[in-house]
């Protein structure tokens, strides 16, 4: 029988995810600009979480946030984030 995949498994994966291509492990800076913006940190991976599923987004440098995955089970959007970290893994060995 497979493990559970709770939402803390999922936010590891995204960690693991941002960790390997440096980016930062939160959305925003804690920081805001003069006017009291938040201050996003782009390219960040989110995890979004809404309608009973999950979903890999990206932060965009605008502020907004793009869909990388459509909208799944938490056990699916898992091995979708496996599959972004594998991709990133194998493509850094390649590389140097």
């Amino acid at each position: 029988m497979a493990d559970r995949i709770t939402m803390a498994r999922l936010k590891l994966r995204i960690s693991l995810l941002n960790d390997i291509f440096g980016f930062a492990d939160s959305p925003y800076q804690e920081e805001r600009d003069s006017s009291g913006s938040l201050i996003v940190n782009a390219g960040t991976y989110v995890l979004d979480c809404a309608y009973g599923g999950y979903r890999l987004g990206q932060m965009c440098p605008g502020g907004g946030e793009r869909d990388l995955t459509g909208r799944d089970t938490a056990r699916a959007t898992y091995d979708k984030i496996n599959a972004y970290i594998d991709g990133a893994t194998a493509m850094k060995k390649h590389m140097g």
